[in-house]
């Protein structure tokens, strides 16, 4: 859950992510927009450049302290410095921990480019500090701590040698691994990894928290993140236009004097005959996501069986086209289960005449993919990687190499809200707002999940919530009940039908 307090970001935990204190800390910033509020708190805000690469140096410093306290009482740590001001402030830290008494091994090939980077590095040597070469990095040394203050913010393409052949030999080395700003290897404008990437017991970031370190790829590489905000004004950091904001969910209350009529009816269109757990699963979450009835629209060989399953679901067969007692419903969800032969092509094309908002997933994406179909306003579209890739006719690794403007794209194209779903699930409009959920863990990783979310967005639909809020709210429910579920070494046990179950059974607020 979110908390009101000053100061940092914290790992995804379960039930406290984000500690927050400014409407600015629920932005995320691409690297080159966090460059250019530097440049802006250098230069039209008159705060010293080697002031906010102390600052860095020591707040890294003091979360080290934190993170070895129970380990050793003077560590041993490795620090990797690079030319740029993120290697300056590994001189820092560096400094500061030879004052503390530990030992210090720094390793950096050539000398800083920056007068700010230049006399950190020297304020390192003259405490006595001594820099080696990055040869002598030994496999075979137990290091305590190991720092990345490598790269930074500006890399757009793979770390090459001698950089690379360093971050390969200390990823195979035990020990607490710690980056500064962001791990070397990351695209800080699109979370893209590169090989190699230094792999992160934690990233402390500075100034504004970065949209790269919460989605795809990046997530393997960054461990906890922490966020500090080197004393930069709400006013300076406001000036750059943030990327991305933070998911937080809009909730309805339901009224006392309410019955099942009040919060909407929900069709669910698909599980063909083989995958009627598909659509199980999404009429359970749609339920429990508080819709007042829920029928499932399936084949003929179904029909009432989802009762012997949930006997609060109803159900009705397609053949040519929607009951004319369905065409009431407040909402509807087409693709779970549904598959792809002429009769799902059938149903996905009654569905979108119903008119209704609606949310297409699973077969439906597929289907949907490469046809020139106007689809009805309140429309949310929730594909996984290999989906988004169909409807933009790329591949999977390119999705995944910039999932925020994959799903700008989904959005603009089909004119739609865009879930795409992953580590860092995002969700998009058509007018280019971006938001991404910090919430989720990879016990979610697991058959049927996605046809969970799709019954809680079609209920949140039925309900009455615009496409956007239900999309967000869905999203972060969704997770944040995976969340609760998951306890210490459960990370693979987690079964998309106790997602469901927990919607109505866990305290999520």
């Amino acid at each position: 859950m979110h908390h009101l307090t000053k100061g940092l970001l914290q790992k995804r935990d379960p039930l406290s992510r984000v500690i927050i204190s400014s409407m600015s800390e629920y932005h995320l910033y691409t690297g080159t927009a966090a460059a250019e509020i530097d440049r802006k708190a250098i230069n039209d805000f008159d705060i010293p450049a080697y002031q906010l690469m102390s600052l860095a140096g020591v707040k890294a410093f003091e979360y080290l302290a934190e993170n070895l306290a129970q380990r050793a009482s003077a560590p041993r740590i490795l620090v990797l410095c690079g030319t740029g001001n993120n290697g300056g402030d590994g001189y820092v830290l560096a400094q500061r921990a030879l004052n503390s008494g530990w030992r210090v091994d720094l390793v950096a090939e050539r000398e800083p480019r920056s007068a700010e980077a230049v006399r950190a590095r020297q304020s390192f040597l003259e405490a006595g500090g001594q820099i080696e070469p990055f040869g002598s990095v030994d496999a075979n040394t137990n290091y305590d701590a190991i720092i990345d203050a490598l790269l930074g913010i500006g890399l757009t393409s793979p770390p090459r040698a001698p950089l690379a052949d360093v971050i390969k030999r200390v990823n195979q080395m035990s020990g607490f691994k710690l980056a500064l700003d962001v791990p070397s290897g990351i695209d800080a404008d699109t979370g893209n990894a590169f090989v190699p990437t230094f792999m992160a017991t934690a990233t402390i970031t500075f100034i504004v928290d970065k949209f790269a370190l919460h989605t795809g790829a990046a997530c393997n590489f960054v461990g906890d993140v922490r966020w500090e905000s080197l004393e930069v004004s709400d006013e300076i950091v406001q000036s750059v236009p943030h990327h991305a904001t933070r998911i937080e969910p809009h909730w309805r209350e339901r009224k006392a004097d309410s019955h099942k009529g009040s919060y909407g009816h929900c069709l669910i269109a698909g599980a063909s005959d083989g995958m009627l757990g598909a659509g199980l699963l999404a009429g359970e979450a749609s339920l429990r996501a508080g819709a007042g009835k829920t029928t499932l629209l399936t084949t003929s060989n179904n029909l009432d069986k989802p009762a012997l399953y949930h006997p609060e679901l109803m159900s009705a067969a397609f053949s040519e086209g929607v009951p004319e007692t369905l065409n009431a419903v407040q909402a509807v969800a087409v693709g779970p289960g549904m598959g792809l032969n002429a009769w799902a092509e059938r149903l996905l094309e009654s569905c979108i005449a119903l008119a209704k908002p609606m949310v297409v997933d699973a077969d439906a994406l597929t289907l949907l993919a490469g046809k020139n179909i106007a689809l009805p306003e309140q429309t949310i579209l929730t594909p996984h990687p290999g989906e988004a890739a169909s409807l933009l006719a790329a591949t999977t690794p390119e999705i995944q190499q910039n999932r925020a403007q994959a799903a700008l794209s989904i959005a603009k194209k089909y004119q739609v809200i865009c879930v795409l779903k992953g580590a860092g699930t995002l969700v998009a409009t058509p007018q280019g707002e971006l938001s991404l959920c910090d919430r989720g863990n990879p016990a979610m990783a697991t058959a049927g999940m996605g046809d969970v979310l799709t019954g809680i967005v079609v209920a949140l639909l039925a309900q009455g919530y615009a496409a956007i809020q239900a999309a967000q709210t869905a999203v972060w429910w969704h997770a944040s009940v995976a969340d609760f579920l998951v306890g210490p070494g459960k990370q693979s046990s987690l079964l998309a039908s106790d997602v469901a179950k927990g919607l109505s059974l866990t305290p999520i607020k």
